[in-house]
């Protein structure tokens, strides 16, 4: 008699932020490379950041303003996609840029490469009705020289549920465990790969390494609310221009940690033999443009 085994498909695990310790986030992520975390975000912190948020949402066009067609399948030409948002939302400032759970693990996972690090982009990716899929890959590919199976992790992120994720409407797709592939070129099979479905408040924390991408959004008319922040090296380039995107005068009125991770701060690597970098006059930002700090 011929038997088949059916394929078990991969699945992520998921903890409970109010109560996780961060050894057991590091442990799996160390693992996987990407963990669900629920309640990182209560439904009246994300309420009241989309409240903010929501002039942008609603002016913001569907789809990338440029003709490229490779940018174009890659942003999704069915996705709003905006920066700039600790200019625009103080919510986003005081519960997401500074998130504990998010610097905690930034902390063990970066800081042994770095003196400090900062916000790599802080992203708003509403997936709307009809949004195909990414193609999958790895965030770090950014710095193809610092993406491969041997380098130390220079990236951890975070995709925030700002809506419910489901698989009908386009939840991050992940393979995990392909941080540790010897091979970083092969493509991840459908059988290697799940979905981060997961309710309001949670978070998808994963490296920089793990391939992923935004899932098809096939839903008729409900749009997929996704809010993607994440960290790097501090001497490393980061996608978003922060402190471009951020005011002096707004930037006055943040935390030396806030400013720090949006780029109005310098990097200060003397006590580890290396440099100050980012600086005004030779001096740190705020002291460079004369601010007078608190």
């Amino acid at each position: 008699m011929n038997t088949q085994t059916a394929t078990i498909k991969p699945n992520l695990a998921v903890v409970d932020g109010k109560t996780a310790p961060l050894s057991e986030i590091l442990e799996i992520l160390d693992r996987d490379g990407g963990v669900i975390v629920h309640n990182m975000l209560s439904p009246e912190v994300v309420a009241r950041m989309l409240e903010e948020l929501k002039t942008t949402t609603t002016s913001t066009q569907i789809g990338p303003k440029t003709s490229h067609e490779l940018v174009n399948h890659f942003w999704g030409e069915q996705t709003k996609r905006f920066t700039r948002l600790a200019q625009r939302s103080q919510t986003f400032a005081d519960e997401v840029l500074v998130h504990p759970i998010l610097l905690g693990v930034a902390d063990a996972l970066l800081k042994p490469h770095c003196a400090s690090y900062w916000m790599n982009t802080g992203q708003m990716m509403i997936v709307m009705p009809g949004g195909n899929p990414q193609y999958m890959h790895r965030d770090s590919d950014d710095w193809p020289t610092m993406n491969t199976p041997t380098t130390s992790i220079c990236q951890i992120s975070c995709m925030l549920a700002l809506s419910d994720f489901t698989t009908e409407n386009g939840a991050t797709r992940v393979a995990p465990g392909s941080h540790k592939w010897t091979d970083y070129k092969r493509e991840a099979t459908e059988d290697e790969i799940t979905q981060a479905a997961m309710p309001l408040g949670s978070g998808m924390i994963y490296t920089g390494k793990v391939l992923h991408s935004a899932g098809a959004n096939k839903t008729k008319n409900e749009a997929r609310f996704g809010l993607h922040m994440s960290y790097i090296y501090g001497w490393l380039t980061p996608e978003e221009a922060g402190c471009l995107g951020v005011t002096e005068d707004r930037a006055k009125t943040l935390t030396p940690l806030q400013q720090r991770l949006l780029g109005y701060r310098c990097y200060d690597g003397s006590d580890l033999n290396g440099g100050r970098l980012w600086t005004v006059d030779y001096e740190d930002i705020p002291t460079g443009l004369g601010w007078k700090t608190k």
